[in-house]
């Protein structure tokens, strides 16, 4: 039962004025007081959760991308960030891990950048961070052995300790990203958050214990993540050893717990698989006893990262969301929430563009032209099936990592073999025309896939989509070769 007290009661026992009519009242009270700190040590208030989505800040990044093959990323402050964690004092630290090198930003809740830390030979890739009265602390596991990292908030190095081998083994070997979350503990210790479970690192005092946890304790509360059960195809979560009762369709990850409050409240990110839409992104607010409290959206964005590195807790258990957006802004939003979460409307249909119509080769032609029409003559009959027409306009080579033709294969015979591997599309666009020789044009080129849009390509093999932008306009050589102009590069390869 929830007991009302007098407003000098949850302002806190020390408030109360006490004169010759209250002397009674105050005993009473003191002795309420004691009671209470005697059982819990605080007095715990309920949390007082946020009803609409906030943006606290938007950080702009003006510079554009031209989506030219070769071209420098710009520099663009936490777009695409790996992780950010939100300061005690309610300030943001932001691990900037598109840039190159990587940085830390520490940004002021009106978006005022304070500082920039460059981690050259300091952290070789920040994957998480906590922070704390003290400092900062860093997750790297690109180094060797992956560490973590306390700094002052100027940057400077206050400590450093290895991460035990074992805690990051899947039978017997070391997995790079092994180790993912680190939690503040209840009494500043330092959680560590690995595929072999949680872990406290280091103990309030600082010194490395590396002791495995069952649960994670807050507040007389026990917190965890349960086993994958096949029967119901979920991963429950527990708290005091009780399953959650979460509505159908709702996935709990492995490192869903965001945060606990002093009354034993929770954030939970989950998502819920739907089948006419992606699957939907939410924030759930618990109770100890199980009650959901409510439950937010979060913002449709590029980049959802592992282990909800994009989701951060706060101060007075506010649920907060880095959003990078496609006009390459940031955004820290605060997550509202609702008894009942609104109906989520339908993802918009993307339009393309129309791509502009080239035209056809004509008498009188310059050099220029010539040149234009022999690559899109190339690209249209490769795109058509016309292998051995196409071949006529190409003068350059195949890469070695495809096949030579073989003997007795017909010259089509060996690019429709080819063209199974490598993007034989049609051009929708020339953007741009440069001339390094008299003989020879460079075409930035623009292809069109089936459905309309335009090709891109992004990051290769595991890189960060945010380090490396996608591109959409490819260098292309056409040269006079005997009289003849030849595309001097083949189809784009993708792995």
């Amino acid at each position: 039962m929830k007991q009302a007290f007098p407003p000098s009661f949850a302002d806190g026992c020390s408030s109360m004025i006490v004169d010759g009519h209250f002397i009674a009242w105050a005993i009473a009270i003191a002795l309420v007081c004691a009671w209470a700190a005697s059982c819990t040590g605080t007095i715990p208030a309920a949390v007082q959760l946020p009803q609409s989505d906030e943006v606290v800040f938007t950080i702009q990044n003006p510079e554009p991308w031209s989506g030219k093959e070769g071209e420098p990323r710009p520099n663009w402050h936490g777009w695409g960030a790996e992780t950010f964690t939100i300061t005690p004092e309610v300030s943001v630290w932001i691990a900037d891990t598109g840039a190159s090198p990587a940085r830390l930003l520490h940004v002021t809740f009106d978006g005022d950048i304070l500082r920039e830390i460059s981690l050259v030979d300091l952290v070789v890739f920040p994957y998480d961070l906590a922070a704390s009265q003290e400092g900062l602390w860093v997750l790297d596991i690109g180094s060797d052995p992956a560490k973590v990292i306390h700094l002052r908030t100027d940057g400077s190095l206050m400590s450093s300790v290895d991460i035990p081998r074992e805690i990051m083994e899947y039978e017997g070997e070391v997995v790079n990203n092994g180790a993912f979350n680190l939690l503040m503990g209840e009494k500043n210790e330092l959680y560590l958050g690995t595929l072999n479970g949680f872990y406290e690192l280091l103990d309030a005092s600082g010194g490395l214990v590396a002791r495995s946890l069952e649960n994670l304790s807050y507040y007389g509360h026990a917190y965890e993540v349960g086993h994958y059960n096949q029967m119901t195809g979920t991963i429950p979560a527990l708290v005091d050893g009780v399953p959650l009762d979460t509505p159908p369709g709702f996935v709990v990850g492995p490192e869903a717990f965001l945060g606990f409050n002093s009354d034993g409240s929770f954030a939970l990110a989950v998502y819920v698989q739907v089948e006419e839409y992606p699957s939907d992104y939410l924030v759930t607010y618990y109770s100890p006893s199980g009650e959901q409290l409510g439950s937010a959206r979060q913002w449709p964005q590029m980049f959802y990262r592992d282990f909800n590195h994009h989701l951060a807790f706060g101060p007075g258990g506010a649920v907060y969301q880095l959003v990078s957006d496609l006009d390459h802004s940031v955004s820290l939003v605060r997550l509202g929430f609702f008894a009942d979460l609104p109906a989520r409307n339908a993802p918009p249909v993307i339009q393309p563009t129309p791509l502009t119509a080239l035209p056809a080769s004509s008498e009188g032609a310059t050099a220029e032209e010539l040149a234009r029409n022999a690559l899109l003559a190339f690209f249209t009959d490769l795109s058509a099936g016309r292998y051995e027409n196409a071949v006529r306009y190409f003068g350059g080579t195949v890469d070695g990592y495809l096949r030579e033709r073989m003997t007795g294969e017909t010259v089509a015979e060996y690019w429709q073999h080819l063209c199974e591997y490598l993007w034989c599309l049609p051009v929708a666009e020339i953007t741009e025309v440069e001339q390094p020789f008299a003989d020879e044009y460079i075409f930035y080129t623009v292809f069109v896939q089936g459905d309309g849009t335009r090709l891109e390509i992004g990051a290769c093999c595991g890189g960060d989509p945010a380090a490396t932008p996608p591109v959409w306009q490819f260098a292309y050589g056409v040269r006079l070769i005997e009289g003849e102009w030849k595309v001097m590069r083949a189809p784009l390869f993708t792995p």
